[in-house]
């Protein structure tokens, strides 16, 4: 495994605990949204003291160029009710455009891969995607021990220092786990599902076929 994937998981793992294998985790967007009253609020992390400064620096010179602009704002013209009826209308447009998006993308990975997945969203396949949402940040790798599978998230959004901020985003035991397959549509990329022993599954992935083969290879193995 590559020593920048072993390396981000060794702080994650329990006393004791042995990493098998290591990759990157390549998410499947035909993966069903969390229903809104699953999700948990997010809280952003608190900039850095370098972008409170350059905020600070951009804030005071954006706000001589808008303060014309907020007397603008101000004038009957622009908060005539129809103005704002129009604002409205507007983001209404974006955010349907949006949604169409995400919409649109679910359906051609469904086209491409079938389902991919099943079981409610108390199941544990369910309760894995809730964890994996809810605790933010862009999932990124994925790992196999001898205890768990584990997928982590990178909580960085800094625009400047990109280093990953990771965190375990789901973890599951491995007594959890019925089975791990690979898919049979896998062609370059690797996906392969992760069935659990209530009867529930989800599908995962890596970027790459190879990874994915060992990584269905060591669970099946039983090492």
């Amino acid at each position: 495994m590559r020593p920048e994937f072993r390396d981000s998981f060794l702080p994650f793992l329990h006393p004791g605990e042995r990493l098998i294998l290591a990759m990157g985790y390549f998410g499947n967007t035909a993966l069903p949204s969390v229903p809104p009253e699953l999700r948990t609020p997010s809280t952003p992390p608190p900039p850095s003291a370098l972008e409170e400064r350059v905020r600070g620096a951009l804030g005071g010179v954006l706000g001589r160029v808008t303060r014309p602009l907020d007397a603008m704002g101000n004038s009957r013209l622009v908060n005539n009710r129809f103005t704002r009826a129009a604002d409205r209308a507007s983001d209404r447009v974006e955010n349907a455009a949006i949604d169409l998006e995400h919409v649109a993308d679910r359906t051609t990975e469904r086209a491409i891969w079938g389902t991919v997945m099943d079981g409610g969203w108390q199941s544990m396949a369910g309760r894995f995607l809730v964890n994996l949402t809810n605790a933010g940040g862009e999932p990124g790798r994925q790992a196999l021990t001898d205890r768990r599978l584990i997928v982590l998230v990178d909580h960085n959004t800094s625009w400047r220092d990109t280093t990953p901020q990771w965190a375990v985003g789901a973890a599951v035991p491995r007594p959890n786990i019925a089975r791990v397959t690979a898919h049979p549509k896998t062609v370059s990329r690797g996906r392969f599902d992760v069935a659990f022993v209530d009867g529930s599954w989800i599908a995962l992935g890596s970027a790459v076929r190879q990874h994915m083969e060992a990584f269905v290879a060591a669970f099946n193995q039983g090492v």
